[in-house]
């Protein structure tokens, strides 16, 4: 793909003009379509749940993608959505021996295979309105964030401050750190630039002085940022060393 191309379709997947990006693609012909053209076209229709879209596109560059971690996640990440658990699994299961550290193919690989339970005792009846074991697990993990689905699509990781790590704030209260939640969007930003600077553009902070909120339209990036800032939440060396870079708001 010529690097202007792959530069504007970066530019549109930043300003979430997935619908761009798709028509771009479309206008090459299949036969001149490298890896990364469908691999750009492929995460575009899933970021619009155009999944069984995304399916076809992605099995046109199987070969290719056989050993690529990325690939099968995002291939087992339309069957999630398509309910096709069985095939989900397997192909979490093969991004998770490629890439062993990437907690969002195990997060979803485990919702795959309770999907599946729950299929088999009920007959393969599909509810969309009971929330799985392992969503309540991962809910239960998270805590005290909590992961909030709003009717515009999209997606948050909201934290009512004052209590959670307030102690390691409470070092640096000299220079007016207070642990609300612009302190905590700080400790954040230190986080996304250091650890996940790919999700930059994705990822979006929206604090308030009592409450620390991160958001963004696109699921599958807030999920992996989620799972990535709470452990190193979890980690207190790690927390403390990130927050020792933090600049007050």
């Amino acid at each position: 793909m010529e690097k202007s191309l792959l530069d504007q379709l970066n530019l549109w997947h930043r300003d979430k003009e997935y619908e761009k990006i798709i028509a771009a693609i479309l206008e090459i012909s299949e036969q001149e379509r490298d890896y990364d053209a469908v691999g750009h076209l492929a995460r575009a229709m899933n970021n619009l749940e155009r999944y069984e879209e995304a399916v076809q596109q992605l099995l046109t560059i199987d070969m290719q993608g056989e050993n690529d971690p990325l690939w099968h996640f995002r291939l087992g990440y339309s069957y999630y959505y398509l309910s096709q658990y069985e095939e989900a699994v397997r192909e979490f299961e093969i991004a998770n021996k490629l890439d062993p550290e990437d907690k969002s193919a195990l997060m979803f690989l485990d919702w795959s295979l309770n999907s599946i339970g729950k299929q088999k005792k009920r007959n393969h009846k599909k509810s969309k309105t009971v929330q799985t074991a392992s969503e309540q697990n991962f809910a239960e993990r998270m805590k005290p964030f909590r992961l909030v689905e709003h009717d515009s699509g999209n997606i948050s990781m909201i934290l009512d401050v004052g209590t959670y790590k307030d102690e390691v704030f409470q070092t640096r209260a000299d220079e007016g750190f207070e642990g609300g939640g612009y302190d905590w969007g700080s400790v954040a930003a230190v986080f996304l630039e250091e650890r996940m600077p790919h999700l930059a553009d994705v990822v979006q902070f929206d604090p308030e002085a009592s409450m620390f909120c991160v958001y963004s339209d696109n699921r599958e990036a807030l999920q992996k940022f989620a799972i990535e800032f709470k452990d190193a939440c979890e980690d207190d060396v790690v927390f403390r060393d990130l927050f020792s870079r933090a600049e007050l708001d």
